[in-house]
């Protein structure tokens, strides 16, 4: 299991009131830019988990909304069926991805439907990723450390949250201080008494996505 949660001891995360409307809709966007030479990739999941007050938890592969988890990507062990156009969404129809767009300066969404989700669900931590790096001539050096991905190669990574009107609710830049990491969970949606709201982690990871799973099982 990871141990690397890197938050500042002390420091509340700051919280976004969404909706008192528990089966609000909520659209997460992911848009990268990259002018290099390489083949950088960045990717969006979210998870459906349950948190007691001991961190979310998933214990179950249907509830991962991952490119990972697609009967295409992984047609050994993903158990989420991908659609002709290449989107692919959890058993309840909560968490819906619009597919794994691998072209620079593209964006991948995932839709947020609060009327789908499961019961028992109160916690939606969603998290991106950058892998497949390639670099090429438009990065300096040459050390072979250099290949392994991360968000420093990206030149701009914006996410947004909209809301189904498309409203947006809040947008986040990674910022340098995750350079040196290649997952990034940027916050969760929190179900409580009032409804959802959205908690800022910003909580950096190093690995592959079975490792970062392994502190949400």
């Amino acid at each position: 299991m990871l141990t690397l949660p890197l938050e500042k001891p002390g420091v509340a995360p700051r919280k976004l009131q969404l909706s008192l409307n528990k089966g609000a809709r909520f659209i997460v966007e992911v848009r990268w830019e990259c002018d290099a030479d390489h083949a950088d990739d960045v990717d969006l999941h979210a998870l459906e988990a349950v948190n007691d007050g001991f961190g979310a938890k998933v214990t179950a592969l249907t509830a991962i909304l991952s490119t990972y988890n697609t009967t295409r990507m992984n047609p050994r062990g993903g158990v989420l069926a991908t659609g002709v156009d290449g989107s692919f969404q959890t058993p309840s129809g909560g968490l819906a991805h619009s597919g794994d767009k691998r072209v620079q300066n593209n964006s991948e969404s995932i839709v947020i439907d609060g009327s789908k989700i499961p019961l028992e669900v109160n916690e939606i931590p969603i998290l991106v990723t950058v892998h497949e790096a390639d670099h090429g001539g438009g990065h300096d050096g040459g050390d072979e450390d250099e290949d392994e991905p991360a968000f420093g190669d990206i030149d701009l990574c914006v996410i947004t949250l909209t809301d189904d009107k498309g409203r947006e609710l809040g947008a986040y830049q990674l910022s340098s201080e995750f350079r040196d990491f290649n997952v990034v969970q940027l916050g969760s949606l929190l179900l409580g008494p009032d409804g959802w709201e959205y908690a800022a982690v910003g909580r950096g990871f190093n690995g592959d996505f079975n490792d970062v799973l392994a502190h949400f099982s």
